[in-house]
């Protein structure tokens, strides 16, 4: 007789590759681990008379693979719905030092498309090689990664799964867009600041030209802020549908679109400098 977890063993070709992503982050974190097994396994010193510091070397790199854990399970953990209150307890330390110690590693993780693997990958098929290669180790436990996803839990799940990620990876892909439009104005920025007011040509010594140059150049700069505020401000807009779409990440979206919307107004604000008045 097969059991659900059998069955996620061989997914039907019409399934989706994601899953949820708190299925991924969950198969995130059991690569991840599987990784410092192997890690932890192949540390252990068999050389009689290995080079100075190499223990030490290795023992290091071990200890990057544990950060790289604790990073993966504070993203599971969100993606599970615990709070940063609830991490930092875990953790001994204030909600805000978890928050600012790992905001960075979760706000990464939903940029990347809350996935584990590259798209063209199935997650349940390498749920399913990691069961696989688990249950050499632990023969009474055939299924120990993919029985707790709620692909294999609730089976049906994969279709509702990918109408959510349909929206949340559209404004993804719009704020990439974003993202790079502010890039190119901020590089424009640059050039206009390395560049300075050119005076150009100038009559019988007249200094009217060069207040035309610095004026031009002002314009130009101011021009240039006051695009790169709008964009900002588009950037948040795009967080705050993000608050929906994932809302199980809706506290970084949400400390996004601020970000985002204090640079739109810093830069409006310098922009109102150049022409001399307020904004």
């Amino acid at each position: 007789m097969t059991d659900a977890a059998d069955a996620s063993s061989t997914p039907a070709a019409s399934e989706p590759h994601r899953l949820s992503p708190r299925d991924e982050s969950r198969i995130a974190l059991a690569l991840t681990l599987r990784q410092l097994a192997d890690a932890v396994l192949d540390a252990v010193p068999v050389a009689p008379e290995p080079a100075p510091g190499d223990l030490l070397r290795t023992a290091l790199r071990l200890q990057r693979r544990v950060e790289d854990v604790v990073r993966e399970a504070v993203v599971a953990e969100r993606e599970r719905g615990t709070t940063w209150f609830q991490i930092g307890e875990a953790a001994g330390i204030t909600r805000q030092s978890a928050h600012e110690k790992w905001y960075g590693d979760v706000h990464a993780w939903a940029a990347i498309g809350r996935s584990a693997l590259p798209p063209d990958l199935k997650t349940l098929e390498v749920a399913a090689e990691a069961d696989a290669r688990y249950a050499t180790l632990r023969p009474d436990r055939p299924h120990a990664i993919t029985s707790g996803l709620d692909a294999v839990r609730f089976p049906g799940s994969h279709a509702y799964e990918a109408s959510l990620r349909t929206r949340g990876s559209a404004l993804h892909a719009r704020r990439t867009d974003l993202d790079a439009r502010a890039t190119r104005l901020n590089d424009e920025y640059g050039a206009l600041h390395a560049q300075g007011p050119a005076a150009g040509p100038s009559v019988d010594g007249n200094p009217l030209a060069v207040i035309a140059a610095h004026r031009g150049h002002a314009d130009a700069v101011r021009a240039n802020r006051l695009a790169i505020a709008a964009v900002h401000e588009e950037i948040a807009d795009v967080y705050d549908q993000l608050v929906t779409a994932e809302s199980p990440l809706a506290e970084e979206h949400r400390t996004q679109a601020d970000w985002h919307r204090n640079a739109s107004k810093q830069a409006r604000d310098y922009a109102g400098l150049l022409n001399g008045t307020d904004t």
